[in-house]
This record gives structure tokens, C-alpha cells and sequence, in this order.
């Protein structure tokens, strides 16, 4: 069976412990399946599923040429949700929608591409998933005493993109394997 992988950007130390924090105030109102491990905490560039190590280190060896973008900025926050605003079924943080942030994508796809990797049709909604499977509760976003939480926004400095290599059974499941420098 092969590893699967995706390339993503961690999540900022700040960012993390402000998160947890939410996830926290979160598991008062809901009870998911499913909660990221704030080491985990990223935002997904392009899901690539099972792949062989041999492909990967061709994809990884064709990024190694490339030139990316410099360091950037992001604006992490407000909360938000796929699924029913009462139950969702996956609960985020939204991730601003960046020049620089697009350009990496469209490297990653476009490279994607060549070793099979199709781009996905639906359109890129960088965020980052704090809890995922709703299992019961209504969300927290409707209720005034923590809407003021949920709306908060924060900044998030982007100097590296990493592949990651999934370990299901494990916690943290998400391991760094390969680091490209902004």
C-alpha cells in the first residue's frame, strides 16, 4: 500500500494556541468525530492520496526548480463552516485568498499535473479544519457570548510549503517530509 501525502502550510505557533483555544470553546457546544491536533493545524494546498515514492521524488525534484513567491502575510479568522450552519459538519478557520498563496497553488497543480496529480475542479477555499465529523450539538457561531471569539481574525507570517505524508493511526498524523523555503 502506498503512503499518502498532501503539501500544505503549518500553521503559525500564534495561530495554534489560538485555536486551540477555540477548538476548546467549540467542544463545550459540539461533539465531533474528529478533532485536529493543533500540531496538525494547516492549510491544504493540494491533497495528492496515495502516491509511490519513486513519483514523489520526481514531483519533488521538478518544485526543486522552481521559483516561488517571497514570504507573505495571511489573515487567518473568522470561523466558518461547511454543511448546515446548526450542525456543520466541518468547522474552520477561513484563510484570506492571497496573491501569493494562489501563485503557490497553481505551481503545485501545474506541476501536479505532470505526474499525474489532476487538478481539482472545484474551486481553491484555503482554510484551516479545527474539527471535522459532527457527531452532535449546535454550533457555537449562533450564539452571541461567543460570537466575538469566532469572528476574531489573526495574522500568520508564510515563509515555507511542506509535503506531508499521512500517518492515520498516529497523533500528530501529519509528518513534514519535505520543506520548500519562500
Amino acid at each position: 500500500m502506498s503512503a499518502h501525502y498532501f503539501f500544505g502550510i503549518k500553521a503559525s505557533p500564534h495561530v495554534k494556541r489560538q485555536f486551540k483555544e477555540w477548538q476548546q470553546i467549540l467542544s463545550k457546544s459540539m461533539d465531533y468525530k474528529v478533532w485536529t491536533n493543533p500540531d496538525d493545524l494547516h492549510i491544504t494546498i493540494k491533497f495528492l492520496g496515495g502516491s509511490s515514492d519513486e513519483v514523489i521524488n520526481a514531483y519533488l525534484k521538478e518544485l526543486k526548480k522552481q521559483e516561488w513567491p517571497e514570504a507573505f502575510t495571511l489573515k487567518v479568522g473568522p470561523a466558518g463552516y461547511f454543511g448546515k450552519p446548526i450542525k456543520p459538519r466541518v468547522f474552520y478557520a477561513e484563510v484570506e485568498t492571497k496573491t501569493p498563496l494562489l501563485m503557490i497553488k497553481d505551481q503545485v497543480d501545474r506541476t501536479g499535473e505532470q505526474f499525474g496529480f489532476k487538478k481539482e475542479n472545484r474551486k481553491f477555499h484555503p482554510h484551516i479544519t479545527l474539527a471535522k465529523k459532527n457527531a452532535e450539538g449546535d454550533s457555537p457561531l449562533s450564539k452571541e457570548e461567543y460570537s466575538s471569539v469566532f469572528d476574531e481574525v489573526y495574522s500568520m507570517k508564510v515563509d515555507h510549503i511542506y509535503l506531508f505524508r499521512i500517518h492515520p493511526a498516529q497523533h500528530p498524523k501529519y509528518e513534514p517530509v519535505a520543506k520548500f523555503d519562500l
